[in-house]
């Protein structure tokens, strides 16, 4: 090889190890880190920016586009949703149509609904925001709390003529302006619906704003009269037994109703999978087709879907299988809606 083939291959790496490097500083991920552990479905993000390198920021999860950031300071900060499992969040940056950086992360969302996300893989651990101090957040955000998250806020305390709920949580929660995502949903945990954070998480614990475990430690705080009437109950659902409420109800909010993760079908048949075929109760003994469990009007709610809870109840109960209607056996439970099989 010559000198002159020589100095130009010399160039040429050069140039492409300083347009890499120059990639690398046009995005910076201040939060989350990679590799890092979640239980909720919406994962928070920072990201900083170089001046002038990037106009517009695509965000894909698993292959998926998701959202698209346009920064208009150096550092924006937004929520995007996740699945139960390992999720691939790929950052790719753009200025004037063209990719100037991409950066790459490992989110695992941990689930007590499905069974092969319990564990934690191998290499991630959990990472929650508040663990560390990050003083740079300070610029734009209020880290400490105020007495409005320690208590329920009353709209009552504002004029209704002009009442914003939405500016008044800005200007009053401390919480709000990261979090406000995920109370978007149609139903909303009491505490959470007027930004009494500090209600369950604790300012004062470490990590900081933890909440006790197992669950009931705190729901049943609120929760006084469920307390007293599951636990007198000879057979309790499992996880009642163990405290985990949330496995069941998010703290926050859901699309459904009662704050449960997923409809009452969906949410049984996570755990109970062998009922998953839509039927059940003689089902290839007496009656091939046996009992339907879904997509029939549930008889005694009229308006409501039949469901797992039309039969059972999903928290305590006196009879075996979480019996519902206080009945001593099977037949009682069918007589409940098939009147005509009734010895009255």
């Amino acid at each position: 090889m010559s000198i002159k083939h020589l100095c130009f291959s010399l160039i040429l790496l050069l140039t492409l190890a300083f347009s890499a490097e120059a990639s690398l500083n046009v995005i910076s991920i201040n939060y989350p880190p990679d590799k890092s552990v979640r239980e909720y479905g919406l994962l928070g993000v920072s990201l900083s920016f170089t001046k002038g390198s990037v106009d517009r920021i695509m965000v894909r999860i698993n292959g998926r586009e998701e959202s698209t950031i346009i920064p208009d300071i150096d550092t924006e900060c937004f929520e995007v949703p996740i699945e139960p499992g390992v999720n691939k969040v790929e950052f790719i940056a753009y200025e004037n149509g063209n990719v100037t950086a991409n950066k790459v992360l490992e989110v695992f969302r941990r689930s007590d609904l499905i069974s092969e996300y319990r564990k934690v893989p191998k290499g991630f651990k959990v990472d929650s925001f508040h663990m560390q101090v990050r003083t740079h957040c300070r610029k734009c955000h209020v880290l400490d709390p105020s007495e409005y998250d320690v208590k329920p806020m009353s709209p009552a305390t504002f004029t209704a003529d002009n009442f914003d709920s939405k500016a008044v949580l800005a200007a009053t929660s401390t919480c709000y302006s990261c979090h406000k995502k995920i109370m978007s949903n149609a139903y909303v945990h009491g505490p959470a619906s007027v930004w009494s954070c500090l209600s369950c998480h604790d300012d004062d614990s470490i990590p900081e704003y933890a909440v006790k475990t197992p669950d009931t430690e705190m729901c049943y705080e609120c929760h006084t009269e469920q307390k007293k009437e599951w636990l007198s109950k000879k057979f309790v659902h499992g996880p009642v037994n163990i405290g985990k409420c949330t496995i069941c109800h998010s703290p926050h909010s859901t699309a459904n109703a009662f704050n449960l993760f997923k409809s009452t079908w969906d949410l049984c048949i996570n755990c109970h999978a062998e009922k998953a075929d839509g039927v059940h109760i003689f089902a290839d003994s007496l009656f091939k087709e046996g009992h339907p469990t879904r997509d029939r009007e549930d008889p005694i709610n009229i308006g409501k879907e039949l469901t797992c809870a039309s039969c059972h109840n999903p928290h305590a109960s006196n009879y075996p299988h979480l019996w519902a209607f206080e009945v001593n056996s099977l037949f009682d439970l069918c007589r409940k809606c098939h009147e005509k099989y009734s010895t009255k």
